[in-house]
């Protein structure tokens, strides 16, 4: 049992540094950080974030750590200097290393309808990577270029939400991370979205990737008329959600069809587990947006519901609207012995 000192040597510029602690032992803690330096540990490994060097003379930042084994313990030091600035090694640009780069990288999509289209359209599922630097996904464990952050977040203009693609928390004695390689979301308009994912570093973004996605409207949303499938039996009932707008759900029932007329139906999901009765008019509004998005205000369905020919009994239309290729109905079911109050849109190809 002794103390073990390591010492590193590093330029003037800003350094991620990564220190393994090998041996025989049960765990170990950090007890001392010189400060500007910034540390995470666990996995008998320590992060160490180094700001840069703006002084004359060399610097030196020292990190006292303890290892314990049963009732045994073990000191060690990692003592880092850095070089001033000289005309020999001029300031560099605070240039993120390729190992420590990712990319945001577009999949492909599920088509809701699974229609064979072969571009997106709202409702559509769609999925991405994190890759490294060389474009290679590593679907298991922890790869390498998440060294450096505390958090990978996943982000797109316009949209309220955020997501965690990379996370790790750290405590006394214990460490948690969390990683994605690979996940999808529905968005609910047509349009171009940058999406965006951002690598922090206590509370600053020190990296980041964006790419571009393009959705495009079908006749209606993700609804082909001419092209697209239709059920003939067992209709799905299939969930629609935004990853990055959590204040809403949906679901869509498959295309069919009565007496040459293709239709379907969008109902809001109860996401948040609400009451039914507090949550019916959270639904019409949800419902109201999402036609507010993609067409416009409705209009009163007073005159309009003679148009349909898939309106089931029981009913009310209250809102209509409409397009080239659609009409869509905002419906009020009644309360009944055999059904609760709700609102639904159907939606009709003309």
């Amino acid at each position: 049992m002794g103390e073990h000192d390591c010492e590193i040597i590093i330029p003037a510029n800003p350094q991620f540094i990564t220190v393994d602690i090998l041996g025989d032992y049960d765990y170990f803690r950090v007890n001392k950080v010189s400060e500007n330096t910034w540390v995470t540990s666990g996995d008998n490994r320590i992060k160490i974030q180094i700001s840069k060097n703006l002084e004359q003379t060399p610097k030196k930042r020292i990190l006292e750590f303890t290892v314990y084994k049963g009732k045994s313990w073990n000191k060690g030091t990692v003592t880092v200097t850095q070089r001033p600035l000289s005309p020999e090694e001029p300031d560099e640009p605070d240039v993120m290393p390729d190992k420590y780069r990712f990319k945001l990288a577009y999949v492909g999509f599920t088509p809701i309808m699974n229609d064979n289209i072969h571009v997106p359209a709202p409702f559509d599922n769609i999925s991405f990577q994190l890759l490294d630097y060389l474009d290679r996904f590593i679907p298991m464990g922890f790869p390498e270029f998440v060294e450096p952050y505390d958090s990978i977040v996943w982000s797109a203009e316009g949209m309220p939400n955020t997501v965690r693609i990379y996370e790790r928390k750290t405590g006394d004695s214990s460490s948690e991370e969390h990683f994605t390689a690979q996940w999808s979301s529905h968005f609910f308009t047509p349009g171009s979205m940058k999406s965006y994912l951002k690598g922090y570093y206590d509370g600053k973004v020190i990296y980041s990737d964006s790419i571009r996605i393009d959705r495009y409207e079908r006749d209606f949303l993700c609804f082909d008329w001419t092209k697209g499938s239709i059920c003939i039996a067992n209709p799905r009932n299939m969930g629609v959600y935004c990853l990055l707008d959590k204040s809403r759900e949906y679901s869509v029932m498959d295309t069919r069809e009565i007496n040459g007329t293709r239709y379907s139906e969008i109902h809001a999901r109860n996401n948040k587990s609400l009451p039914d009765g507090e949550y019916l008019s959270i639904s019409r509004e949800v419902l109201v947006k999402l036609m507010r998005e993609n067409i416009g205000e409705g209009v009163s369905a007073k005159n309009k519901i003679q148009s349909f020919n898939c309106v089931p009994e029981g009913f009310e239309g209250e809102l209509f609207w409409e397009n080239k290729t659609t009409r869509i109905l905002l419906l009020h079911e009644l309360p009944s012995d055999t059904s609760l109050e709700e609102y639904y849109l159907l939606i009709e190809a003309k």
